[in-house]
């Protein structure tokens, strides 16, 4: 298994990977997404297939401090729960580390128990108990 960046070759991959919310990906949004300054995506790959997908962002802080703020992580049915999520996590904070990042977070729920357990594995820790997410719509 290979963990890496997705870069512009690796693209036209993504058009096979399906996450849970059977999600397709297309290539033009891809591309433009991977120009963002402050956005990075992760992909894991066997045999020249995508079968992990995770994306998230550099968040700049005023004092110029920066986190990384990882905002979804996939891996295709089939290869869940053989410790490739674990590893691409481990890639991922590896990298935001080397770009800089003081510190890796994202949002889960504790009933996503095999998350939670991913997470943990790749060394995340959660001391909240009172945390809510808010959400603002149109």
């Amino acid at each position: 298994m290979e963990y890496k960046v997705l870069e512009k070759q690796d693209v036209e991959l993504m058009k096979y990977f399906v996450d849970d919310e059977n999600t397709k990906y297309d290539e033009d949004f891809l591309g433009a997404f991977l120009q963002e300054k402050n956005a990075y995506a992760y992909i894991a790959k066997e045999d020249g297939m995508v079968v992990g997908f995770a994306y998230g962002y550099v968040l700049v802080k005023p004092d110029g401090r920066r986190d990384f703020y990882l905002h979804a992580i996939d891996i295709m049915e089939g290869y869940q729960k053989h410790g490739y999520g674990t590893e691409l996590m481990k890639y991922i904070h590896t990298h935001s580390k080397n770009i800089g990042c003081a510190k890796l977070f994202l949002i889960t729920n504790k009933s996503n128990v095999s998350a939670c357990r991913c997470y943990e594995n790749a060394g995340g820790t959660s001391k909240a108990t009172d945390d809510i997410v808010y959400v603002f719509r149109e």
